[in-house]
């Protein structure tokens, strides 16, 4: 059939579109991913530098301690 060629192409292209606009999906996750890792760690490392200053300044400090009424 003359068609045959071109329907396969179709599916072949709309299969193609489908897993290239996967894989630009999967990137930017991957690439978030690493983003929110590294600012996890920065988040840590600022935490504990500045505990350490609470403690060499003797600053009275009281950690939050959330939603509980004081």
């Amino acid at each position: 059939m003359a068609t045959t060629d071109i329907r396969f192409k179709r599916v072949n292209d709309e299969y193609q579109s489908v897993r290239n606009a996967q894989d630009e999906l999967f990137e930017k996750v991957d690439t978030f991913e690493e983003a929110l890792l590294g600012l996890n760690e920065r988040v840590s490392e600022i935490n504990e530098k500045l505990d350490a200053i609470i403690r060499h300044l003797d600053v009275p400090y009281k950690p939050p301690a959330g939603f509980v009424k004081e």
